[in-house]
């Protein structure tokens, strides 16, 4: 009967045969209302627990547990399939009902135990299976019916779970496996069979998931058993078993190395050319993905065509297939070689559809933008995927990625090699991608790549439009950032040298510009001009990438030489980037030019010479070693000197800090160039470069020269408080900061260079231009502009120049009136202008030839010969004596108390209220014609304060104070004498003033003032004690005054 009819009616759907079939089929259960896991006989209990016998181990469960399972047939003895009732009948007759479904013929109580032991004999069971299957796997040869079965159960029950792979290496089952491929006798039972040799491939190749296994596999030789396979079998099932076997054993490098040398690519190759079953070239793409694990790998594969059947597949209807054919070109396009490029040629336009359409997965749109960027590190595919409309599709990738620095870092890295092009630059700067390049370069999380954004922005050094984009955008102040980061590296380095990556040499010379076919580069013969000489060993030592590269003029512009050429050149119309040259986006890829080269062998030597600038010709050498003297030309072409031996000097282009240099460079050539560099950021980069890295390039120099030779630039020098600045990092070899570590290492060469740059602004200023400029910004500026031009003229005018006499009339008080606030660097800069426009070799020495004088006491001399008729009586008691005549007449305030008509006239014994000994003492003795000249002992060796002690309260101080109140100028004068040869200094001083200031002294600030001002003294401590006074001073106002009266007196 067939198998339709066996239903109670078979004319009727099966669907309707339901008993309640307009009733859904879950709620047929008999409570449809509960769950199902709740319908089993005890819910309440775990349902490993109602197993038949809960509390027995699972192995009890059997009729004989003591004895193996395998024991426990009916007849041990017999093979299994002789034990069946009817042994030559098949098995499938032998059912009691022939016509019923096998599953309805088991007894129920049969059925119910084996339901009831499942879950808890499971394990058990399993384990025997694997014995089982192990032991026909092990008598393949003797019983060949028994494999099939085995390679069954072992791929469907054991390996696939979990830990199954390990277990089943482990009892020995791989080597049974692998002796199927590898021994001859056994290998003819998978020979003899598609099935038994697909089964062993699919069981081998999950078995590979597994590390240990992949050992053993490479250890007993399958790895070359399945190449065997893969070469001579020609079955797309048996294909697709193998290339996922190999692809799970590339998984082990070492494994990945012999399935390379075994010559498994090239059939995974022809493999992906022929087959037409998806699966087959599914397993394909992904074994050759993981076999391009290494740079040489992928090579090996692109030179071996692998890439152009994987790009033919991007077309595919079959999602999966493009997911896989994607994802291997990601992978194998790393380091993409020329083959690579030419292979995927044709398939940029679909790498760019797949990388731009919102309606695929992730996984395949990331893949392809990876493949896009992998490509770009080849110059000749660069133009047309920028056709295709890559950079906007990498612009606007990078923006969404860029919160994400590992999905975006390839990204900016393909934006930046786009930008070798001409053609691409444009994209570029229209798309918004310069501006998303500033937001990379301000961001710290892609430091990485900070370098490589600015060399790309030296791509557009020659479009205007670009650089005035970069310059509002924030550039020159980025750049400045980098070259202090630079120094810093620089001074934690030392003279270490950075030693070359001929890889990542490599790797530049295949992603340089195409806008111009890369020329072949000859070896130097002896018949060979200076120019091919030149040009061959710029690329040679990897200088440059491309001829292209150089400017058209780059032969005579001493700029590029650097630290090759001791001299440099001071016109900025020589430098590497002339101005003449038209700005626009293609100017950076001009081709080299023989006819505009000048040779420079050929010139002589006083040519040579009347081209370089001997006011900057040895400033900043680009090394503090000393090196023999070379000619240019020697240098340059690397010939032997005969002198001496030639010591190799690093080029300023392999130098980390060259396209920041030549970037700032070209901003300092456009119109309007103050705007961009003259600022404290930018300014405060260049001076730390040149002050404190060990090895400084000329170029940053030259810039500052070309900046204080323009007019234009004045202005903002004089705005920005520049000039101060100049001065103090290059002339004083200072810092405008008190808590800076900043150290000059080329003090030298900086002053030197200092006093050029100030001598370049002095003239600017004294021309009729400066002088309406200076003028304006007194008369019409800001405060914060008047204030600022106060402070320079100093430095901008010599000192007998008209100008400046009638500028600083009404200047000075702008300098002064500020210093009511409390800023340390204004202070600085206020101090060094003060100090500038006084001459301290003017003043007169303050410490007089020593003359021996006898000591003599007056005062001791008269009270001895008893002259003494009054008596002063002070606070404490004490009594002093003294002499009537000579205390009135010396004092107007004792005159009126003893001689007029106040009591004290008429008494011996005068009181004397709130006055120490200390003090009074002294104070009778040059009432009794005692003087510090007359080296007194009393008034010549008054103690002086101690460290920590303030001039008000000690005896000189309290004598000083007493002659004010006593109203004895000549006292008090010889006691500020005192003070002054004795006790003044910058760290006391403020202290001294504050004293001078509390009792009236104004001989003694006036000293005070002139001491900070007209004596020579660092400049920093300078500052910080003219800090200190203003703060201590209660009149500034008056301490004002009195300077601004100190610098407009004349001598």
């Amino acid at each position: 009967m067939p198998p339709s009819s066996h239903t109670p009616f078979p004319d009727m759907p099966r669907s309707s045969q339901t008993p309640f079939p307009d009733m859904p089929r879950s709620s047929h259960t008999p409570f449809p209302d509960m769950p199902r896991s709740s319908q089993t006989p005890f819910p309440g209990m775990p349902r490993s627990s109602q197993t038949p016998f809960p509390g027995m181990p699972p192995s009890s469960h059997t009729p004989f547990p003591d004895m193996p399972r395998s024991s426990q047939t009916p007849l041990p003895g017999m093979p299994p399939s002789s034990q069946t009732p009817f042994p030559g009948m098949p098995r499938s007759s032998q059912t009691p009902f022939p016509g019923m479904p096998r599953s309805s013929q088991t007894p129920l109580l049969w059925r119910g135990f084996a339901q009831a032991s499942l879950s808890s004999g499971f394990a058990h069971m399993s384990c025997e299976s694997l014995s089982s299957c192990l032991s026909r796997l092990s008598a393949a040869i003797d019983d060949p019916a028994g494999v099939p079965g085995a390679l069954s159960s072992l791929r469907s029950r054991h390996v696939s779970r979990t830990g199954g792979a390990e277990l089943f290496r482990k009892r020995g089952g791989l080597a049974l496996l692998l002796a199927l491929f590898t021994e001859p006798s056994r290998a003819a039972i998978l020979g003899t069979s598609r099935r038994n040799l697909e089964l062993a491939l699919s069981l081998l190749g999950n078995s590979c998931t597994e590390a240990g296994s992949r050992v053993q596999v490479r250890q007993l030789g399958g790895i070359p058993a399945l190449v065997a396979i893969l070469q001579s079998v020609c079955v797309d099932s048996v294909w697709n078993r193998v290339s996922r076997a190999l692809g799970n054993l590339a998984l082990d490098p070492r494994n990945c190395v012999i399935i390379h040398q075994s010559g498994a690519v090239s059939s995974l190759i022809h493999i992906l050319q022929s087959s037409q079953d998806a699966g087959c070239l599914h397993s394909c793409l992904r074994s050759l993905r993981i076999l391009g694990d290494s740079l040489p790998h992928r090579l090996s594969i692109s030179k071996q065509g692998g890439l152009s059947p994987c790009a033919s597949l991007l077309s595919s209807t079959d999602p999966a297939l493009v997911c896989g054919a994607v994802r291997a070109l990601c992978e194998l396009s790393q380091g993409c070689s020329l083959d690579c490029a030419e292979q995927l040629n044709l398939a940029v336009p679909n790498l760019v559809l797949l990388a731009g359409r919102e309606d695929v997965k992730a996984a395949v749109r990331q893949a392809a933008l990876g493949t896009l960027c992998n490509l770009c590190s080849q110059g000749a595919l660069r133009p047309m995927m920028g056709n295709a409309g890559l950079i906007k599709l990498l612009i606007l990738e990078a923006g969404a990625q860029l919160s994400a620095p590992t999905r975006c870092l390839h990204l900016v890295k393909a934006l930046c090699l786009c930008c070798r092009e001409a053609v691409n630059r444009i994209r570029v700067r229209e798309l918004g991608g310069l501006e998303l390049m500033l937001n990379v370069l301000r961001d710290l999380q892609y430091r990485c790549v900070h370098p490589r954004i600015t060399a790309a922005f030296l791509h557009f050094c020659h479009d205007t439009v670009a650089l005035n984009l970069l310059g509002t955008g924030g550039l020159p102040g980025l750049l400045a950032q980098r070259l202090e980061e630079l120094t810093r590296t620089a001074e934690v380095m030392g003279d270490l040298r950075e030693t070359r990556d001929t890889t990542n040499e490599e790797d530049e010379k295949a992603a340089s510009s195409f806008d111009f076919p890369p020329e072949k580069v000859n070896k130097r013969t002896r018949d060979s001009t200076s120019e091919d000489s030149l040009r061959s060993w710029l690329l040679s030592e990897g200088i440059v990438c491309n001829l292209e590269d150089l400017s058209p003029e780059w032969p005579l512009d001493c700029e590029s030489r650097g630290p090759l050429v001791p001299d440099e050149l001071t016109n900025s119309a020589t430098s590497i980037i002339p101005s003449h040259l038209p700005s626009s986006p293609t100017a950076s890829s001009t081709k080299f030019r023989e006819h505009n080269v000048v040779p420079i062998n050929r010139l002589s030597g006083a040519e040579q010479r009347s081209v370089l600038s001997p006011s900057s010709s040895h400033l900043f050498p680009s090394t503090s070693s000393p090196q023999p003297s070379h000619s240019p030309v020697q240098e340059i072409l690397g010939a032997p000197w005969p002198l001496g031996p030639r010591v190799p000097m690093p080029s300023e282009f392999c130098r980390p800090e060259f396209p920041t240099l030549l970037l700032l460079s070209r901003f300092s050539q456009l119109s309007d160039s103050s705007s961009l560099l003259v600022c404290p950021q930018v300014l405060e980069g260049l001076l730390t470069y040149l002050t404190c890295h060990p090895h400084p390039l000329p170029r940053a120099a030259r810039l500052l020269q070309r900046l204080t030779c323009d007019p234009s630039c004045l202005e903002a020098f004089i705005r920005t408080g520049s000039i101060c600045t100049l001065r103090t990092r290059l002339l004083l070899c200072e810092s405008t900061k008190r808590d800076s570590t900043d150290c000059n290492r080329h003090c030298e060469s900086t002053k030197e260079l200092g006093n050029l740059l100030l001598r370049n602004l002095c003239i600017q200023a004294e021309s009729p231009f400066g002088v309406g400029t200076v003028t304006h910004l007194l008369v019409s500026g800001s405060e914060a502009d008047r204030k600022q031009c106060a402070l320079s003229l100093p430095f901008i005018y010599r000192k007998n120049s008209s100008q400046r006499n009638l500028l600083l009339d009404g200047a000075l008080h702008l300098v002064l009136e500020p210093l009511i606030c409390m800023d340390p660097v204004y202070f600085f800069n206020v101090s060094e202008c003060l100090s500038s426009l006084l001459d301290p070799q003017k003043v007169p020495a303050t410490c007089k030839p020593l003359v021996l004088v006898p000591s003599r006491c007056c005062y001791r001399d008269l009270m001895s010969s008893g002259a003494a008729d009054v008596i002063f009586v002070l606070d404490g008691g004490e009594r002093v004596e003294g002499n009537r005549k000579e205390v009135t007449g010396g004092c107007e305030v004792f005159k009126a108390m003893l001689e007029g008509c106040y009591a004290e006239s008429r008494q011996r014994e005068i009181l004397v209220q709130k006055m120490p000994p200390c003090a009074f003492t002294p104070l009778l003795h040059y009432l009794h014609g005692c003087t510090i000249e007359s080296r007194c002992p009393t008034l010549y060796e008054l103690p002086l304060p101690t460290p920590d002690q303030e001039l008000s309260h000690s005896p000189l101080g309290l004598t000083l104070a007493a002659a004010g109140q006593f109203l004895l100028p000549g006292l008090q004068r010889e006691l500020e004498v005192s003070v002054m040869d004795r006790l003044l200094s910058l760290e006391n001083l403020p202290s001294v003033y504050s004293f001078a200031e509390m009792h009236g002294t104004s001989e003694l600030r006036r000293d005070c003032c002139l001491f900070l001002l007209k004596m020579h003294h660092p400049p920093q401590k300078r500052a910080f004690s003219l800090f200190q006074l203003y703060q201590r001073a209660h009149d500034k106002q008056r301490l004002s005054l009195i300077i601004e009266n100190i610098v407009q007196e004349k001598d």
